[in-house]
């Protein structure tokens, strides 16, 4: 298995501030079979390892992000992806980012 994307379980859009939320998933992909599964970001992830997963998200082909949404998750794009730093790292997560070398 290879980590290939972030997603969001149960994404749903906050009506008052019509920002996005849910449950940051790392989804894997089988290097044989192709098949995909999501697993929760634990607490003692690598945080360098997330950023790398998240900055691939960007880059997914069609048919994974097909395969991501048909499972009732929400791949991380460029138009939620502060929605996931928000949850990875909290409302100040550009002082986060200071520290981490392989951010963009």
């Amino acid at each position: 298995m290879q980590p290939v994307a972030i997603a969001f379980k149960d994404y749903r859009i906050n009506p008052f501030t019509n920002k996005g939320s849910g449950e940051l998933m790392v989804i894997h992909q089988c290097l044989n079979c192709g098949k995909i599964s999501p697993n929760r970001i634990a607490g003692d992830d690598n945080e360098y390892q997330i950023m790398s997963i998240l900055n691939e998200s960007m880059n997914l082909s069609k048919n994974t992000i097909i395969q991501i949404k048909n499972m009732g998750l929400e791949p991380i794009t460029s138009s939620n992806e502060e929605e996931a730093l928000i949850s990875l790292f909290g409302i100040n997560y550009k002082n986060c980012m200071k520290n981490i070398v392989d951010w963009k």
